[in-house]
């Protein structure tokens, strides 16, 4: 029996025009008002997620979330942080440094995603996806003056192989490194992971990971479902986490979600 449901947005609870289908959350309500908890978890900023929390209704059945990759996690009964991790601001100028040329840093400020020097295809890519606005700088540093939760770096996915290997090197445990897609690295402060985020909210509502139905497509997303008991990988997912899941479900433009919640929880549980 499941009581926990963590799903990410971005090409698994979202369709490819951003949004979540009516079925789909028809069924998620329907399993909320069973005692589900919901957990939204994702890679983007608190302020891009927070319109899907309120669609769900998350406040109303106290559901979470998880923004920056597990930097800051939510409680949407309450509208407070439960917990929070920036990057130390030393490491911020060594970061830059390490970055170089070919490719572009990405912060947040304001609401608004900066990008240092011109925006590309995959800076208006991240604009679009999250529905901010770009700031353009030349001085990136000057410019991202508040904590940052998470940087962004983008560039060739050959390119951005061979970076995220040198700053894994120059950082050590000092700043935690994963990619959502090959062309977009994520940066955060050490030991920050879904799967932490997850386990913490587990420990503080003592459950197990037993109860725990993970849903993703995105190599971010494979800390979080080697955790659950069960792991669902849409059909458009990445081949590793297709590879890792415990069952492949209909893509994220054919209700995905929806089929893995009927599945395995709208039809094991009874009604109270």
């Amino acid at each position: 029996m499941f009581r926990f449901l963590a799903t990410d947005l971005d090409g698994t609870l979202l369709t490819s025009g951003k949004a979540i289908t009516p079925r789909t959350r028809d069924v998620l309500a329907e399993a909320q008002r069973r005692g589900l908890t919901v957990i939204l978890a994702s890679g983007r900023p608190l302020c891009s997620i927070l319109p899907f929390a309120r669609q769900l209704e998350l406040r109303k059945y106290r559901g979470y979330i998880i923004a920056y990759n597990g930097s800051l996690v939510w409680d949407c009964a309450t509208d407070k942080a439960i917990s929070r991790q920036t990057i130390p601001s030393h490491l911020l100028p060594e970061l830059v440094a390490a970055v170089g040329e070919g490719f572009h840093i990405h912060g947040y400020k304001a609401g608004s995603i900066v990008v240092g020097g011109e925006a590309d295809e995959w800076s208006n890519y991240i604009a679009r996806a999250n529905r901010m606005p770009l700031l353009e700088t030349q001085d990136f540093l000057g410019t991202v003056t508040e904590p940052q939760h998470k940087c962004i770096i983008t560039g060739p996915p050959r390119k951005l192989w061979h970076l995220e290997k040198r700053i894994q090197k120059l950082f050590g445990a000092e700043l935690s490194v994963c990619r959502s897609e090959s062309f977009l690295l994520e940066i955060m402060s050490e030991g920050i992971d879904k799967a932490e985020a997850l386990r913490k909210l587990l420990d503080m509502h003592g459950g197990r990971t037993e109860e725990l139905l993970c849903l993703g497509d995105g190599y971010n997303d494979l800390g979080m479902m080697q955790l659950a008991g069960i792991s669902c990988a849409t059909a458009n997912a990445k081949r590793p986490v297709r590879q890792a899941a415990s069952l492949v479900i209909p893509g994220n433009d054919h209700d995905g979600v929806a089929f893995a919640v009927e599945r395995f929880i709208l039809k094991s549980k009874k009604r109270p």
